[in-house]
């Protein structure tokens, strides 16, 4: 995984395999601490203890298609190359979270990547589920939910409807991040 936008939808993917209905995905910088926290909470089958213990082993999924799952063990090594860290918390039949803490200020720390892209693309994939993505900086903060786009009569859909939201989230987020720290090194 190159960017943060990739991890962001290699987690809401494995969000999506466990059964999760509701997929809150979320992005918070502070810029005193040049932090920033992503984190994934899905209400899927979460996992049991057994499980959550092997998780940062290359060599261990739950999928039966393939003997390898990286998408965490390369989330945590993204984390700690940067000075941050990854918690995962999971309940079997509950869900699971997962958090990484990035140093905004380190050079080392991922760039953001397409985030509109690939937000835009579990938008129009998953039109059942629910999936609210926040972005925040201090206190500005910009929020899509697919819940809110169906109540306002927005079809995912329709055609033509993916670019006008793959372009409102673009211009939001680039509103948003005038509001970034000097210090922080994220693109």
């Amino acid at each position: 995984m190159v960017d943060m936008a990739m991890h962001m939808m290699d987690i809401a993917q494995n969000s999506i395999r466990a059964g999760a209905k509701n997929i809150c995905i979320s992005f918070f910088e502070d810029n005193d601490s040049n932090v920033l926290i992503f984190r994934i909470i899905d209400d899927g089958k979460g996992m049991s203890t057994k499980e959550l213990n092997r998780l940062s082993d290359p060599f261990f999924t739950t999928r039966t298609t393939r003997k390898v799952g990286l998408g965490i063990p390369l989330l945590k090594m993204t984390c700690e190359q940067c000075g941050g860290h990854l918690t995962v918390t999971s309940e079997s039949g509950v869900g699971t979270t997962v958090e990484a803490t990035y140093r905004t200020d380190n050079p080392d720390c991922l760039p953001i990547g397409d985030i509109p892209g690939y937000l835009t693309m579990l938008l129009i994939a998953n039109p059942l589920l629910r999936i609210r993505f926040s972005y925040k900086i201090d206190k500005e903060e910009f929020i899509i939910d697919s819940t809110e786009l169906i109540e306002e009569g927005i079809d995912s859909q329709q055609q033509g409807v993916s670019g006008l939201i793959k372009s409102y989230i673009k211009d939001k987020l680039e509103q948003l991040i005038l509001c970034r720290s000097e210090k922080s090194l994220l693109c």
